[in-house]
């Protein structure tokens, strides 16, 4: 699907709105439309953090749908420089500018009240919520993939990468592993092309982190009762929480692939492994962090 370049400013922002999800008939136009505002606010100064959070929420989404329909990595790339380019060229003074900070504005004050926003994936989708139960850990981002759910979970103001799984006799930790796009910065198919069996767990995952190239994060500690009791909904389960770095690896990584979370006993043996997929998890927290927590409906 050929890209559409060349944008004039006035006309790619005409219809700018944050209030909706990105959809896959128009991804095209709502990448280039969020890049193009953040472009030229990187160059202008235009918006607030939460408004440019709500720009990346969109631009992010509409990312990943467009990767899952097949534009490479390069293709959007490429496109991004070509939009970085014209903003170059862009001066903060044109009316468009003015207009563009105008109707960012006025959307924002729209789209920080949404409450609810799904992100779907290839195979599992992103749930988040700006509800708040104060005192009580919850889902601020979730995504169920069998028996584990793994999101951002929240205590109060704080936000963790958690994982909660069922209980697994003789468990001690957990880590999260992901791919080292450093060492291997393509996609890895483990199958390669079909000539082997998929890893077992996941068989719905396309690509998977390269035993050759695994980037690994520890969780931080196993959660209390009471995390067990509200992000497990069972006193028996298990939940791990890790450190901010494995929100930021996996906002990083391409939204096709997928990730695990291996389960360690006391020897450091792996005693069982679950796979999640990446998808949209970066526009998700974008939306999270874009707007003010409120209060759960009565």
């Amino acid at each position: 699907m050929p890209f559409k370049t060349g944008h004039i400013l006035k006309a790619s922002l005409l219809a700018l709105t944050l209030t909706g999800a990105a959809q896959a008939s128009n991804a095209d136009e709502i990448f280039g439309e969020r890049a193009l505002a953040l472009a030229i606010d990187d160059r202008c100064e235009l918006f607030t953090d939460r408004e440019r959070n709500a720009l990346d929420a969109a631009r992010l989404q509409a990312r990943g749908i467009l990767l899952r329909q097949g534009i490479s990595v390069h293709a959007l790339d490429d496109y991004s420089r070509e939009l970085d380019a014209q903003a170059s060229q862009t001066a903060c003074d044109l009316p468009e500018v003015a207009d563009l900070r105008y109707r960012v504005g006025e959307a924002f004050l729209a789209w920080q009240n949404i409450r609810d926003m799904a992100f779907p994936g290839g195979h599992y989708d992103w749930h988040a919520t700006r509800s708040i139960m104060p005192g009580e850990p919850h889902w601020a981002i979730h995504q169920t993939v069998g028996d584990m759910t793994v999101g951002l979970s929240r205590d109060t103001d704080n936000y963790r990468f958690s994982a909660a799984l069922p209980a697994i006799p003789g468990a001690a930790s957990a880590v999260l592993v992901l791919r080292d796009t450093d060492r291997e910065p393509d996609l890895y198919d483990p199958t390669l092309n079909g000539h082997f069996a998929a890893p077992s767990g996941a068989e719905w995952a396309d690509w998977t982190p390269p035993r050759f190239a695994r980037s690994v994060v520890w969780a931080a500690g196993m959660g209390s009762r009471k995390d067990r009791s509200g992000l497990a909904h069972s006193e028996d389960a298990l939940v791990f929480h890790f450190s901010n770095r494995a929100s930021d690896e996996l906002s990083a990584l391409d939204p096709r692939e997928a990730a695990i979370i291996e389960v360690l006993g006391r020897n450091g043996d792996v005693l069982a492994h679950f796979y999640f997929e990446v998808g949209d998890f970066a526009a998700a927290r974008a939306f999270i962090e874009g707007g003010a927590p409120l209060m759960p409906r009565s």
